[in-house]
């Protein structure tokens, strides 16, 4: 009641004063209008999900703002989000005027705002940076672009195809690089007109049609003129704030308002909304009340669709699909038609991931209340789900039919209706017509869940597919790229391997090295966004070309540095991978030979690095580079991308985490008494891969013996498994491999290499830490090392390690026959 109350008062102390500030744009939102730059759409980000974790992450991260789940959400929807901001294209471009504003679905956004109310702004304004602030705009609201482009001829039978040129931005084309819809005047076809005029459809008989009292405008009326003078409309409108994700496009504004909803849920009476109403209809709508969690999703848009389509239809319709201008750099996302917009399947989606969400998010949050934003959108978006494997993505629909009854869906959405009326330019009616209306809307949305979204990835597919997050990933990778790709072939191809990756702090981190004269092009980062600010113009400004043994003699001499670097971390570190991208370049018989006699040193000193070759075309030339090259080796090709990608993906996240002695070093010369221990979490039904390379534990004494030691920390059960052969986590049951469960206690693991004679000839050691699907709490609640509160910790340590590597062997080998040739011959 106290919220009922709250809000009530908010509703009577003035939120109406937003309301004509509302209708223009905001103005923290000018600048991504008014800067031609940030207005381009390949100039911004890419729309993907990991680029909206990777945003919000940031501002999570700045510790003066101290912002909770809560605070975070409301915040970003009041700053970024402005729904319905669109071009007039009767006003020129002329100095400091702004020909943008806002439309019907922007006022049906501000009765949102005015049932998740802000307290006070609490962003900075530059949180983040101009690319950051107007990407995370044009994610967040909701907005088509109606007219056409020029582009027709090609977008429209546009079939995501991830080598599509960037769009160009040349002086023919920038007049409609904006946004282009519907003017301030009039936003229906005189087609629409027509229909509500003369009542071709039968249901609004019973209203009053304010125009039929008005003779029809002469032929030469300014504004019959300007209905005329409007663009053409585009057969493949662009639809804005959408975002790319596995389980299909996503209308991500709705996610975040449900979840904003759900964190602060009021609900309210109707008719204390309607204050202007007559007695007699507040009375009779006085048991009507209207949940913020539902206006801020589905109820919302199946308002927009009774009010706009049920008087002007015999049958309302929901839901129309689009395709992406790129699978990899997603920025513009193209629709199938250009009529019943009002709830596009995007919309769709959003709507009711916001909607589970924001029934779920209330009670976790009370649970856990130092979840964040970020990791509720990482883990919804997962194949694991949010903290529950029902709660996810590929769940919504059924989620949706079970927890969602007809009834409610009905009243909110006749609610919803009653609320935003005023502010649609349609016809006339009574409130019964509307409820009517809004049960066909209901009806329709129903249907178009269970027949027509049946394409998007199930969840069957989920956790079988490529999606399946079952080995807990932490890559440090290495590019090295041969600069003479084109930037517009390169660029996806790079952008699909670090979105696939799921870079960001936790997990992996990048650097990107020049493969013609070895020079850094990306310094070592674990954050995506910043791959996205690299553009054309810094390509063009590196030398292009292939010099692969002077890359191989910068890399060595990086992987150097690290291991000496490694001496004051602690005894792990992430997989070491290096993948080289070389395009149609050539290789001498003299650089083939000095290439393989560095890669030779490379795997003598730098053992646990693991060599990965993408290339274009053929790839025979490079198959004698990899340890193998039916796993190691790649082809690629503009026909078949994805396939290779997801592929190159899969192999790199077999690549172990690595055990290491953090004495050794480079020279693997004992330095210091550092202990060898860290530990780590896991997160439920994943598992942690690690390699100990015999470099830490080769002797040739019978009686020497390595231990390592896995103590559970009482949060949860783990499976401890050890092998010495490359471990498949999917053949557990291998009888090579032993396996024991920990909680609280500690699990010791003896080793040694027995009787090999060389080092070569000593198996690693391979230690898997499996977490059980059961969660029984959420002790993880250090945000700067735990990236999900239900993971599980456990400790690692060693004893009697020792430093040795085939070269330095071999060096022994060697001073010890010079010796003896040295006596012999004395």
């Amino acid at each position: 009641m106290i919220r009922l109350y709250s809000c009530i008062i908010l509703f009577s102390l003035g939120v109406f004063a937003q309301e004509n500030a509302y209708l223009r744009v905001s103005s923290t939102l000018q600048e991504c209008y008014e800067n031609g730059y940030l207005l381009e759409k390949d100039n911004r980000l890419p729309h993907t999900l990991n680029t909206l974790i990777a945003i919000i992450e940031k501002i999570e991260n700045v510790e003066s703002l101290n912002l909770d789940a809560r605070s975070l959400a409301v915040s970003i929807m009041h700053r970024f989000r402005q729904d319905g901001i669109v071009k007039i294209p009767s006003v020129p471009k002329k100095s400091r005027v702004l020909p943008y504003m806002v439309d019907e679905q922007g006022e049906k956004y501000l009765q949102i705002l005015r049932f998740i109310p802000e307290n006070s702004p609490v962003l900075p304004y530059d949180v983040i940076t101009d690319i950051e602030r107007c990407t995370l705009h044009f994610m967040l609201s909701s907005s088509i672009e109606m007219y056409e482009r020029g582009d027709e001829g090609t977008e429209c039978r546009h079939t995501d195809n991830a080598y599509r040129n960037a769009r160009s931005v040349s002086s023919n084309h920038s007049g409609n690089s904006e946004s282009d819809i519907h003017d301030d005047v009039e936003t229906l076809t005189p087609e629409q007109i027509d229909v509500i005029t003369n009542h071709k459809n039968g249901v609004t008989e019973d209203a009053i049609d304010p125009n039929a009292l008005y003779p029809e405008l002469p032929p030469n009326h300014p504004e019959i003129a300007r209905v005329l003078a409007r663009p053409p409309t585009s057969r493949c409108p662009v639809e804005n704030g959408v975002v790319k994700t596995n389980w299909g496009p996503v209308s991500a504004g709705p996610v975040i308002a449900g979840i904003a909803a759900g964190l602060q849920p009021e609900t309210v009476k109707i008719s204390t909304v309607l204050r202007n109403e007559s007695p007699e209809k507040r009375s009779n709508i006085s048991d009507i009340s209207l949940d913020n969690r539902w206006i801020a999703t589905v109820a919302g848009d199946l308002a927009e669709v009774a009010l706009l389509q049920g008087p002007m239809y015999e049958t309302v319709s929901v839901g129309v699909n689009g395709n992406w201008n790129s699978s990899f750099l997603p920025r513009w996302y193209f629709l199938k038609t250009n009529e019943k917009l009002e709830f596009t399947t995007a919309e769709i989606r959003g709507d009711l991931d916001g909607l589970i969400l924001a029934n779920e998010i209330d009670s976790l949050y009370q649970k856990i209340p130092t979840l964040r934003l970020s990791q509720i959108l990482d883990m919804y978006y997962s194949a694991h789900g949010l903290f529950n494997s029902s709660i996810r993505a590929c769940n919504r629909g059924t989620t949706f039919k079970e927890v969602v009854p007809r009834s409610m869906m009905i009243e909110q959405a006749y609610a919803a209706s009653l609320v935003v009326k005023e502010y649609y330019r349609t016809a006339t009616m009574h409130d019964d017509v509307i409820e009517a209306f809004a049960t066909q809307a209901v009806d329709e949305l129903s249907t178009y869940v269970s027949s027509s979204m049946s394409k998007d990835l199930s969840c069957q597919d989920t956790d079988t597919g490529h999606f399946n997050d079952v080995i807990q990933t932490a890559v440090d990778l290495t590019i090295i790229l041969d600069t003479s790709w084109t930037f517009d072939l390169i660029q996806p191809i790079l952008a699909n391997i670090l979105d696939k990756l799921k870079v960001n702090r936790f997990t992996s981190q990048y650097t990107i090295i020049n493969g013609h004269d070895g020079s850094i092009m990306m310094n070592t980062t674990s954050n995506i966004l910043n791959f996205g600010h690299y553009n054309i113009t810094n390509y063009r400004n590196v030398s292009a070309g292939f010099d692969f043994a002077k890359s191989l003699d910068k890399l060595l001499n990086m992987q150097r540095e690290k291991l000496n670097y490694e001496r004051s971390t602690l005894g792990n570190a992430k997989s070491d991978v290096i993948l080289v991208i070389p395009h149609a370049t050539t290789i001498s018989d003299s650089d083939h030979a000095y290439c393989m006699d560095q890669l030779k040193k490379m795997r003598e000193q730098v053992p646990d690095a693991k060599l990965l070759i993408l290339s274009y075309g053929q790839t025979d030339r490079w198959a004698s580079f990899v340890t193998d090259s039916t796993t190691d080796l790649f082809s690629t090709s503009t026909s078949d991308v994805q396939g290779t990608i997801s592929n190159l993906i899969s192999r790199i996240r077999q690549v172990p985490q690595r055990l290491i002695n953090t004495q050794c070093g480079a020279d693997y010369s004992v330095v210091g008494d550092r202990p060898n221990s860290f530990f780590d979490y896991v997160q439920p039904s994943t598992t942690v891969l690690y390699r100990l390379h015999p470099n830490y534990f080769f002797s040739r004494d019978s009686g020497y013996t390595a231990t390592i030691k896995i103590e559970g920390s009482g949060w949860g059960d783990l499976k401890v498994c050890t092998t010495r052969q490359l471990m498949n986590i999917k053949e557990i049951a291998d009888a090579s491999i032993s396996c024991t469960s920990i909680n609280s206690n500690t699990h010791t693991i003896s080793f040694s290499c027995g009787e090999a004679e060389y080092i070569h000839l000593c198996p690693p050691m391979y230690l898997s830490i499996t977490a059980n699907s059961s969660i029984r709490n959420f002790q993880c609640t250090d945000t700067k090392a735990c990236r999900f509160p239900h993971m599980i910790k456990y400790t690692v340590s060693y004893d009697n390690l020792v430093c040795v590597s085939s070269a330095s062997i071999s060096m022994l080998n060697a001073i010890v026959l010079i010796i003896s040739m040295i006596y012999i011959l004395l």
